[in-house]
């Protein structure tokens, strides 16, 4: 019997599935609908709709399916279009803290977009002396008869004790009312940014449970009773039950597909992924093997939420042409999608049309009149779009999807180049150099910001109009590319094959147990559907919001594929040599487990020598090669701990980071006394028994 993983993605345009063999990771076959935006059941009808047409196009049975997951738009779009619920805000605060509280609880009206607002109704409750379930119901109404359609429970240090926050949720339960806790966005502090997070969280919260049950009951209907999954904006899958306590999760979940599906092509050290749409184009960057992520703004309001940093351009391969009395206007950002024309590069219709001319439209009301299209005398319409100029330049590999006929993109293009006073080739490269130099400007200013070696950059592109844009993208950048194989369903695949993934937070504190952040993130990612053998936790800090952050990952519980990640320490070496710039045998391979390999970078010109730690998936870390790695048993380990701590000064305690189980714990920020920390690590490794353990310890 061969297991199915579905992988589903609502774009823009079209919703997209793809069928992959849980196994093997094969492709087994592949659908598309309109995305259903105006339906009754909004995207869920489309999601549904693409599904049935998966299964019945490639005869696959529904007890074969192990797994469905799917990325969307519909939180981006919802806060774009202004189509959010009304929020009540409960805030709440106990003594010295109540005005304090007041304040910070009260946002007020949050700006979305032009023209569009999130608005919310605020009360606030005292709970110097507790809560009771009829104080917490009374609010609620209070709330709901000012107009809130969901509601926000924020009380002052709720992450430290959630009790009121949880009794507000309770109660709204029970009452049939959409909540959410502040504390549920993060475990930091900082009371307002909690608050809007779970503001605009419980604004997302209607719409978004009406879609889920639309696509859970689609998916009953058709026999199926697998998982069924969403991509988060970080590139992780989140069980149905997470995704309707924390909605956000999903903004940019589209864009973070995409990724997840290229980072399978190949691991990568350095590159950048251009996806191209038939709108825009989305930017993201790979540093170290790993996707940059950064906290979501939403306007100019700030929130707690970690996602893909994810740079949108408004050109894209199905952008058309804009043209004035001196020639070229503009490209896009109007596509021939919003137009509804096809492109003239893939109709050879074109090519015997008679009494061909060029027009001007306006793609939507508002729009200049001034997009070019092509026209017959039999009324029929055709977009000048950027695939269609690359078509005509000979740009787009054979194969892609996105070739056309270049003899019906020269003769579009002919006409173009007449009326600007120029021939077909250079037309066609006018309106190509516009767009490209827009795109790489904007990799370029990323690429700057995020420090990324441009001499070690690969591009790497997805989506249906890759094979038009990336080419010349990478010409004008100076780099090379990559097209990984079905590049135009690239983020159904990232569904369809990402990993589950939870972060969770808290501030640095003293007398905090690295560790028990460690049991916390990985019960998290147990919870959103991870199997437990395959979950790995990293711990890391961020020093300038004053954060311990544990992200852990596993491959969905169900449909684990039978196949485990491997990495030879060879390949590893080799990334590790390509991420600091040098030749593989220069490094020095000081530790290996299953999880992890851990070598020496000797000094490079001014950088200093430091360690390398590679993990399985890829991902490079650095740490100061002043460090000492430890490599054994636990009491091997244990014994090598206590006289490396016991030979610190007693004011100073060095970092100590431990590579265990697929886990990297990060003990540094615990702050304890030397037999504390020591303690510590004892709990840690002495139930591994005989397993070998990397310690990175100093530095």
């Amino acid at each position: 019997m061969t297991r199915v993983r579905i992988g589903i993605d609502v774009g823009g345009t079209f919703t997209k599935a793809v069928a992959v063999d849980a196994h093997t990771l094969h492709l087994l076959g592949q659908a598309l609908v309109p995305t259903t935006h105006h339906a009754p059941e909004g995207v869920a009808a489309g999601v549904v709709a693409v599904l049935r047409r998966l299964l019945e196009r490639h005869a696959i049975v529904p007890e074969d399916v192990a797994l469905v997951a799917h990325s969307t738009t519909q939180a981006v779009n919802a806060l774009l279009e202004g189509d959010t619920a009304t929020v009540g805000i409960l805030g709440m605060g106990r003594g010295r803290d109540v005005l304090e509280a007041a304040k910070r609880t009260h946002i007020g009206d949050i700006t979305l977009a032009p023209e569009h607002t999130l608005q919310t109704r605020h009360l606030f409750v005292e709970t110097t002396h507790g809560l009771t379930r009829e104080t917490a119901r009374q609010a609620i109404q209070q709330l709901q008869a000012q107009g809130a359609e969901a509601i926000v429970a924020s009380e002052a240090f709720s992450v430290e004790d959630p009790t009121h926050e949880n009794l507000v949720l309770d109660v709204a339960a029970e009452m049939g009312v959409p909540a959410v806790a502040a504390h549920q966005m993060t475990g930091a502090y900082g009371l307002e940014v909690r608050t809007v997070t779970a503001a605009i969280n419980a604004a997302l919260l209607p719409k978004m449970l009406e879609t889920a049950r639309h696509v859970e009951q689609g998916l009953r209907q058709y026999g199926i009773h697998a998982p069924l999954m969403l991509m988060r904006g970080d590139g992780g899958l989140a069980d149905l039950a997470t995704m309707r306590q924390r909605p956000i999760l999903t903004l940019f979940s589209g864009p973070a597909a995409s990724l997840a599906g290229a980072l399978l092509a190949g691991r990568v050290v350095f590159g950048v992924f251009l996806e191209i749409g038939g709108t825009s184009s989305n930017i993201s960057l790979i540093r170290h093997g790993m996707p940059t992520m950064h906290y979501v703004k939403v306007m100019s309001h700030p929130t707690c939420v970690q996602a893909l940093d994810v740079r949108v351009q408004g050109v894209a391969g199905g952008s058309m042409i804009r043209s004035g009395a001196r020639g070229l206007v503009d490209v896009g950002p109007r596509s021939a999608h919003i137009a509804g024309l096809p492109y003239a590069c893939f109709d050879p219709a074109v090519l015997d049309a008679a009494h061909l001319r060029l027009e001007t439209c306006s793609p939507t009301p508002d729009d200049p009149d001034d997009y070019v299209v092509l026209a017959d005398e039999q009324g029929r319409r055709w977009a000048l779009t950027l695939t269609c100029a690359a078509n005509a330049l000979g740009w787009v590999p054979r194969g892609a999807y996105a070739e056309g006929h270049r003899d019906a993109a020269l003769r579009a293009f002919h006409l173009l180049g007449a009326m600007w006073g120029m021939s077909a080739e250079e037309a066609a490269q006018a309106v190509l150099n516009q767009a490209t130099a827009r795109i790489a400007e904007a990799i370029r200013q990323m690429t700057r910001e995020y420090k990324v070696p441009h001499d070690r950059l690969l591009l790497i592109g997805g989506g249906g109009g890759a094979g038009a844009l990336v080419p010349p993208v990478a010409q004008a950048l100076g780099i090379t590319y990559t097209l990984p194989r079905h590049a135009e369903v690239i983020s159904s695949l990232g569904d369809a094959l990402a990993w589950v993934r939870e972060v969770v937070e808290q501030p640095m504190r003293g007398h905090d147990n690295g560790h028990d952040l460690v049991r916390e993130a990985r019960a998290a990612a147990i919870r959103s559907g991870a199997a437990p053998h395959t979950v790995s936790v990293v711990v890391e800090r961020d020093e300038q919001r004053g954060m311990l952050r544990a992200i852990a990952t596993g491959q969905a519980a169900l449909a684990t594929p039978t196949h485990d990640l491997r990495m030879t320490p060879e390949e590893a070496q080799r990334l590790a040599a390509e991420a600091c710039g040098m030749p593989p045998n220069r490094l020095e391979l000081l530790a290996t487990n299953d999880v992890f390999h851990v070598f020496r970078v000797p000094r490079h010109w001014w950088r200093a020598p430091r360690l390398a730690v590679v993990d399985v998936r890829g991902g490079v870390r650095f740490f100061s090669g002043k460090a000492h790695v430890v490599f054994g048993t636990p009491p091997h380990l244990l014994e090598r701990m206590q006289h490396l701590l016991g030979a610190s000064p007693a004011h100073f305690m060095p970092d100590v980071r431990l590579l265990i189980d697929g886990q990297l714990i990060d003990l540094t920020a615990v702050g304890e006394p030397t037999t504390s920390l020591l303690e510590t690590i004892r709990t840690i490794v002495e139930p591994l028994d005989n397993k070998r353990v990397i310690a990175i310890v100093g530095g």
